[in-house]
């Protein structure tokens, strides 16, 4: 019975390309090389799996977009970090072709939406080039989504051996910023993971011994024990364990 709820935590769906991508996949002059991207997004069904190459390419041309647009206007502390704060300021300048935010300040010429998504395009072609493939069909977005744990003692000492035996990753993630499947990332600064749900827990009320839960990394805190971090790939898939109330059932 829990394993409905359990499916809907990982649900991947982006409303926000749900928005955009009817403007991306309108956008001309992306052939060949450029056009890979925009063939994958049009079979896309939105969903953000680790293994996902459409949501790759566009979450490339999400922060690629959010670059060529407000970078040149906003102060270095305040760039977008692509949160659903900025899912609603981009539908409203989508709306509004001309908006002078589209304008590139820093060049001669007046850039409106279309320049501004084409380039974005055609930027993210190349960088999913270099970071993961030549061929766009063996993009993954968890190759990009990369999840790091951090123990915040030892973990974070500068030594680096002793790092490595504390520290766990980086693991290919799937979900994203702002949707169920919470595993937020900047914008502004790449596409690391930097926020998730560090447990997920369904509960059964009429039946507490079918209870199900997972935790993000395990439940021991010694380095060199077994159920150190043997919860992570679990938790990564959406997979979870029995979680026991009933004296008999724990023995």
């Amino acid at each position: 019975p829990a394993q409905p709820l359990a499916d809907i935590q990982m649900d991947a769906w982006t409303g926000n390309a749900a928005t955009l991508l009817p403007y991306l996949l309108e956008v001309e002059g992306l052939d060949g090389y450029y056009g890979d991207g925009q063939r994958l997004l049009r079979d896309w069904d939105l969903m953000q799996p680790p293994d996902s190459a459409a949501a790759a390419y566009f979450n490339a041309v999400w922060r690629s977009l959010l670059r060529l647009t407000f970078w040149d206007e906003v102060p270095r502390d305040a760039r977008p970090d692509g949160e659903d704060r900025w899912f609603e300021v981009v539908r409203g300048l989508l709306e509004r072709p001309d908006d002078p935010f589209w304008d590139d300040v820093r060049t001669k010429a007046t850039e409106t939406r279309d320049d501004v998504l084409h380039k974005a395009m055609r930027q993210s072609r190349d960088e999913m080039t270099r970071r993961l493939a030549k061929d766009a069909d063996d993009w993954e977005w968890g190759r990009l989504h990369t999840l790091s744990l951090e123990a915040q003692t030892f973990g974070t000492s500068g030594i680096g051996p002793v790092e490595a035996i504390f520290n766990r990753g980086p693991v290919p993630t799937g979900g994203g910023s702002a949707i169920v499947q919470a595993t937020g990332w900047d914008a502004a600064t790449g596409y690391q993971v930097d926020a998730v749900p560090s447990m997920r827990m369904v509960v059964d009320l009429s039946d507490l011994d079918a209870s199900r839960w997972i935790d993000l990394t395990g439940v021991s805190g010694h380095p060199f024990h077994d159920h150190y971090a043997d919860q992570t790939e679990l938790w990564r898939d959406g997979r979870t364990l029995a979680m026991r109330f009933d004296p008999e059932s724990i023995e």
